[in-house]
């Protein structure tokens, strides 16, 4: 049997090949895929053009396979059933027993805020399911999508391409920490000008000495006096509680330091921009029944106030 290129084998010729092996017989086997005998006979003729053998032979009843039929009658017929397991859907993904390992791209911020709730939520359903994080901000987010270093990502990032999916899990808002007894707020609370005056400590993962807020603060007539910039989030409250310095940060990380540091919130003297945190993905995965089931669970803890 002489070789071929596969640009030249339609997968329906061995499908009708199969059939015969299976039923040897022209009629039946074409009952068997949905064929009319013409239909059988007709893919079977291309079958042995193709292969330069005669595959079948006709005894006074059904068909007889040749020898070069019955060597290949194994291989084709496991080529049919891996064909037919890539094209039918996963749509089953069961959290109890799968072991999956996510990638997960989290700012600091998003992964202070989600992962302990996630955590949890996991360990509740007693499932074996890993979690791979990787730092995630405004700028890198999109670009680790992109490069397949994460498979979703949770944070602030710009508007995602044609090619990815976003959605908005909550909106945030910023306020102002300092410590407790802090010797200019005890007198006047935060003030216009206690907060124009005041030594501030700014999150930059680009060391920039102005912020996200600053714009905005600005358009006021207010520019604040900062003095550090720090690269996390998770750093500012700890220069606040040993320290003069005043933060203006996402309301939910605060909180948290209020009861652990015992950091005093404030509302800020004017308005501040919110921002959204956002969940996005690639649309390669939208389909996928583990990804679905986690994006769900992401999305459940930002509506019950979990995260």
């Amino acid at each position: 049997m002489r070789q071929i290129h596969i640009s030249r084998l339609d997968l329906n010729l061995l499908k009708v090949f199969d059939a015969l092996m299976t039923e040897r017989h022209v009629t039946r086997a074409g009952d068997r895929i949905g064929l009319t005998q013409s239909g059988v006979s007709h893919a079977l003729s291309r079958l042995r053009a193709l292969l330069a053998d005669p595959l079948f032979v006709r005894p006074p009843k059904g068909m007889m396979p040749t020898q070069a039929a019955i060597d290949m009658a194994d291989d084709v017929h496991a080529l049919l059933e891996h064909a037919q397991s890539l094209l039918t859907p996963r749509s089953h993904f069961d959290p109890a027993t799968s072991e999956r390992v996510f990638r997960l791209g989290l700012s600091d911020y998003a992964a202070f805020i989600l992962l302990p709730a996630l955590t949890r939520h996991l360990s509740r359903l007693g499932s074996d399911i890993g979690v791979s994080v990787v730092n995630a901000n405004h700028t890198t987010g999109l670009p680790l999508l992109d490069a397949d270093g994460a498979e979703l990502i949770v944070g602030n990032f710009p508007p995602s391409p044609a090619h990815m999916n976003q959605i908005r899990l909550f909106q945030e808002d910023f306020v102002c920490a300092a410590r407790q007894g802090h010797p200019e707020l005890r007198v006047a609370g935060m003030s216009i000008d206690v907060y124009r005056q005041a030594r501030h400590v700014q999150v930059s993962s680009k060391g920039e000495m102005h912020g996200y807020i600053d714009g905005d603060l600005k358009a006021t007539g207010i520019v604040r006096n900062v003095k550090v910039t720090v690269g996390h989030f998770l750093m500012a409250p700890f220069m606040v509680v040993d320290s003069e310095l005043i933060a203006t940060e996402p309301l939910r990380l605060l909180t948290a330091f209020t009861k652990t540091h015992g950091l005093v919130l404030y509302e800020a003297p004017v308005a501040m921009p919110s921002f959204d945190v956002v969940m996005a993905w690639h649309k390669k995965n939208d389909a996928d029944p583990g990804h679905q089931w986690l994006r769900e669970q992401i999305q459940n803890l930002a509506i019950t106030n979990s995260v």
